[in-house]
């Protein structure tokens, strides 16, 4: 680096005015450490040569240096913790195009001259980057003017695939029979999606975003916008703003708190690999799926990982990240279909490389909803994706995301093979017209009119042997005071057949807020925010005005739905209130259905023939007898019978006529004694003819 090694060796006097003060500063200097990011602001250099400092109207406040002629430097101390390769982004503003800037050590230059643009003026701030090798240890690093005539407000260090993957702490789930397993037992799993943070859906933020062409409706659009304002980099950078915000430790804090155990993850290609460069990973390529796992795993949640936008978009819709492209399948933009499917072959590829053997890792969703080609080739992509993710992790569960019309025509690839297929009752076609609870109860107990039922899909699981997910399911929207409890009793029936469930989604937003009434037109998360934000043109704002909008997200005020919240953490419990009837976690022969009753529940049980049964996870905090309480009607009478997994058989009781399906009346059953802890109770239909809204367990 012969212009920084002329500078320290000759200029005496100039260097003289700042070596008294090196000194001094070495004593208080920081040391950083590079686990994946170092920023570094100018003014905190411990040299400083011939380069002055002045406040900055760049993000973040501050001081930048100026007045940069050539052979000015400025010099740091840095600890690197692990040697490798490391991205250089330097915070400029120019309104010349001469400049050059060049990060040396020593007399030796780490790295070419970086070329600095025009930026429009002194205080117009973009970020350029180039890369550098550094081996672990304490460094002083000079940023050096090769030509001057720009300011500087930092430069950040980011470490370019340096960690190593993670190791995880959850057991692995792997493949038994049908069931999700964990050392051979079935596990249920039952969660959420994590949408609109890594692959954004800008409906989830209720249009609030929009360019001079009007509401972005994808990701692409978005991106495209602030590189042709900002360029690469910085789109980048406000990128990184949005999803450092988007999910913070509250948000995941408020998905455990739902007693979830599995969190969907949907991520884009390009979060892993470098769109500029094909086949390259990216300098941070892991950093969001690592800290996803990683704040999962944390609270005892596996993390599913959910490729959501390929390369080239695996259908038209605007969820895969570009709208109306389908390139995956039927090519585009100067490539064939095969160089998009074999980009995602690669992406897997590193995928299962980094996640081998971590247990944290619940499962590999090859494709969303890919939906732009057949069935027979869906299926066949599939299980080609299937074989290149087994060449490199022999465990984790790949899961083969069916098609519009099925999994019939798919082949069956190997072990450790889920499907996939997203439910919405209700929506599209399936029925909108009708009562939704109508139609989630009918298709969640096989009634007949439902098109289609969980009993259709349980045949064919059954017949394949293969665990299933439940990837996408929305229970709650439209029902108002039912949508809680619907919620739950989707994730109870779907766990009954030993499926996975996670739906969709954990946050939305809107410009005008809600209330938290849910029975107010509840929105597509179980959060949402309370007060109201203002939208944003992202082809006028500025990139502190972008940026200031992004990070409102770890700051607004966010509401529960709060059936939901109560709902997804309600415990039969023995000696303590109710047990709702309609909350069997299995059964044969019962459905559900709003009850008239006004001693509580939205919901009873009924339909009810001879040798129906309905089995309960009920909690006993305390041994000792209970005597049994039903809540029942029926214009006939019947007969009841209550058991522990239905073989200790705690006898009969006579259900009355009670002058009605909808006319309730309390009766007394059998007083049992029940040891402490949790128990399968079961309710038997000996004599059909009656509906239950809810039974009771009252200490004596």
């Amino acid at each position: 680096m012969k212009n920084v090694r002329d500078t320290f060796k000759y200029p005496y006097i100039k260097l003289k005015k700042v070596w008294r003060g090196f000194a001094v500063l070495c004593m208080v200097c920081c040391s950083l450490d590079a686990i994946a990011q170092i920023a570094i602001q100018a003014e905190s250099a411990v040299v400083n040569n011939g380069m002055s400092f002045e406040n900055t109207t760049d993000i973040g406040g501050g001081e930048n240096a100026g007045w940069i002629d050539a052979g000015d430097y400025l010099s740091f101390n840095v600890n690197i913790a692990a040697s490798g390769m490391f991205r250089v982004d330097y915070r400029v503003a120019s309104p010349n195009n001469s400049g050059q800037v060049i990060l040396g050590e020593g007399g030796v230059d780490l790295a070419p001259a970086v070329p600095i643009p025009n930026t429009d003026g002194w205080q117009n701030w973009t970020t350029i980057s180039n890369e550098v090798y550094l081996e672990a240890g304490n460094h002083t690093l000079v940023i050096y003017a090769a030509s001057g005539g720009w300011n500087i407000n930092w430069f950040e260090l980011h470490a370019i695939n340096n960690n190593p993957p993670p190791t995880g702490r959850l057991p692995m789930i792997r493949q038994q029979g049908k069931y999700w397993a964990v050392n051979g037992e079935p596990i249920s799993l039952r969660g959420i999606n994590l949408g609109n943070w890594l692959q954004l859906e800008f409906w989830m933020m209720g249009g609030a975003i929009a360019n001079n062409n009007g509401n972005i409706d994808d990701q692409c659009t978005l991106e495209a916008t602030l590189d042709n304002r900002f360029g690469y980099a910085e789109r980048e950078r406000l990128m990184d703003v949005f999803r450092d915000n988007w999910m913070t430790d509250r948000d995941w804090d408020n998905i455990a708190a739902l007693g979830f155990n599995v969190v969907r993850l949907p991520f884009p290609h390009n979060l892993i690999e470098d769109e500029n460069n094909p086949y390259t990973l990216r300098a941070d390529a892991w950093q969001y799926l690592d800290k996803a796992i990683a704040k999962a795993a944390e609270r005892g949640m596996y993390t599913i990982l959910d490729l959501h936008g390929a390369a080239g978009s695996q259908g038209w819709e605007h969820h895969s990240g570009c709208s109306n492209r389908n390139w995956y399948w039927n090519g585009g933009n100067g490539q064939n279909a095969a160089h998009y499917q074999d980009r995602t072959h690669w992406l897997w590829d590193m995928i299962a490389q980094r996640y081998a053997g971590n247990g944290d890792v619940a499962a590999y969703g090859l494709l969303n909803e890919p939906w732009g080609t057949d069935a027979s080739t869906l299926g066949n992509n599939l299980a080609s994706l299937y074989n290149t993710v087994r060449g490199k992790d022999g465990e984790h569960i790949v899961i083969m995301h069916g098609h519009t019309s099925g999994i019939s025509s798919f082949p069956m690839p190997g072990n450790d093979v889920a499907y996939e297929m997203h439910f919405y009752p209700g929506f599209w076609g399936w029925r909108d017209n009708d009562d939704h609870t109508t139609v989630h109860s009918e298709w969640l107990h096989c009634m007949a009119g439902t098109g289609g039922n969980v009993c259709d899909w349980d045949t064919q699981i059954n017949a394949r042997q293969n665990p299933f997910l439940v990837g996408e399911f929305q229970p709650w929207t439209t029902l108002g005071a039912n949508g809680g409890e619907l919620t739950r009793k989707s994730f109870d029936i779907y766990n009954s057949y030993g499926w996975a469930a996670t739906a969709w989604s954990y946050k939305t937003t809107s410009k005008e807020g809600h209330s938290g009434d849910g029975n107010n037109g509840w929105p597509w998360g179980v959060y949402t925010n309370t007060s109201a934000m203002d939208g944003i043109n992202i082809s006028t704002a500025s990139a502190s005005q972008i940026e200031n909008w992004f990070a409102q997200f770890a700051v607004q005020n966010l509401v529960a739905h709060g059936d939901i919240q109560y709902w997804m953490n309600y415990q039969p419990t023995a000696g303590s209130g109710s047990i709702e009837a309609e909350h069997f976690k299995a059964h044969y022969g019962a459905h559900m259905e709003v009850t008239q009753d006004l001693q509580g529940g939205d919901f009873n049980a009924g339909y009810l023939d001879s040798g129906d049964w309905m089995i309960y996870d009920v909690s006993v905090p305390h041994a000792g007898y209970y005597q049994i309480q039903y809540r029942v009607a029926s214009p006939n009478g019947g007969t009841i019978n209550a058991s522990i997994n239905m073989s200790t058989n705690f006898g009969n009781t006579p259900v009355p006529n009670t002058g009605g399906w909808q006319t309730w009346q309390t009766i007394n059953g059998p007083t049992i004694y029940l040891d402490a802890g949790k128990h399968d109770l079961s309710l038997y239909v000996v004599d059909g003819g009656w509906n239950i809204n809810w039974w009771r367990l009252v200490a004596r």
